[in-house]
């Protein structure tokens, strides 16, 4: 799609380039997220999809913003914002009701928050201040709500999806003092939810071991991408009695390479289908250097069946790793 060279596209253009490199920058080949991404991104973002349910919803707003990000396209930006607009300003029954949602009903919200820092450019001031406001509100619920306070305390895998979906909102909104509290419940998640060996034992114990196991898995290293810092080294830490994240993935990394070593029981249905393209293995991959959990990453299904969506909370993990402009 072709585009008039304008001065707001010109600078457009040389923002999404600079994105572009900054997410390259400190990558060896192996870990070139955008080049390896870049042809599954663009065959995936049609501009006249119509998402159905709050999943799709945020699938397409996070591939349509991952293809901004690598080709600088307006059109992409557009679509996502018109989406935006459509999903969590103009319905009060999709996704504007965290309440009614749960917990788990907003994981889908996190990679919305995700893909949205790189869109803060595209949306009038008012808009912007409705959908900030929308996702504080969403914050508000996970903070203070008793539900969702409970939700936090478990060891299966709502634990983790509360510190995801704290790590994504306070991000977007710059809410340094909710990093911090986010940052410190990370540990306490840790000691909640991993054992000595590396497993999520509420999850083993599940009626899907597997597919529960590996939406674990994401839910925690993806809010570890969004939590550690050069000065808090989340990836490095271990607790003195417990493990840390180098001992989870190591025990899972060779059941998702081999599934006849998985050992617990094997979930009802989809057992071999459920792997996929899981981004925790890329995460891990670049934050311990280990090349092969990037190639098993790279290796796995990206295409995710339908049935399966729910288990997949992140779809473009080129945006967990690109810093966004303004600092976001």
């Amino acid at each position: 799609m072709a585009l008039s060279l304008t001065r707001r596209t010109f600078c457009v253009q040389s923002m999404a380039a600079a994105i572009a490199a900054r997410s390259m920058m400190g990558q060896s080949a192996m870990e070139s997220v955008a080049a390896i991404e870049r042809a599954r991104v663009l065959a995936e973002a049609v501009l006249d999809v119509d998402p159905k349910n709050a999943i799709e919803f945020s699938a397409r707003v996070a591939v349509l913003t991952a293809a901004f990000v690598l080709t600088s396209d307006e059109a992409y930006a557009g679509r996502a914002r018109e989406l935006l607009n459509t999903w969590l300003l103009a319905s009060a029954t999709k996704l504007a009701a965290p309440a009614k949602l749960g917990v788990v009903g907003l994981i889908p919200l996190a990679e919305v928050a995700v893909a949205l820092r790189f869109l803060v450019d595209f949306l009038d001031g008012d808009t912007l201040s409705a959908l900030k406001a929308a996702f504080k509100d969403a914050q508000e619920y996970l903070q203070t709500d008793h539900e969702a306070m409970l939700a936090r305390e478990r060891s299966d895998l709502r634990g983790a999806a509360w510190l995801l979906e704290s790590a994504a909102f306070a991000r977007l909104l710059q809410d340094e003092t909710a990093l911090i509290a986010a940052r410190r419940w990370f540990r306490q998640a840790l000691r909640k939810q991993v054992s000595a060996d590396g497993t999520f034992p509420e999850e083993i114990a599940s009626p899907n071991p597997l597919r529960n196991t590996l939406l674990h898995f994401d839910l925690l290293m993806g809010a570890c991408q969004l939590l550690s810092t050069p000065f808090d080294k989340l990836w490095d830490m271990e607790l003195m009695d417990g493990p840390g994240l180098r001992v989870v993935v190591a025990w899972l990394y060779p059941r998702i390479n081999d599934l006849a070593t998985w050992s617990a029981v094997a979930d009802a249905q989809y057992f071999r289908s459920v792997p996929l393209r899981r981004p925790g293995l890329l995460f891990c991959g670049r934050a311990y250097n280990r090349p092969e959990y990037v190639e098993l990453w790279k290796s796995e299904p990206a295409e995710v069946p339908g049935v399966l969506a729910a288990s997949v909370p992140i779809r473009e993990p080129l945006l967990w790793v690109t810093r966004a402009a303004h600092g976001l």
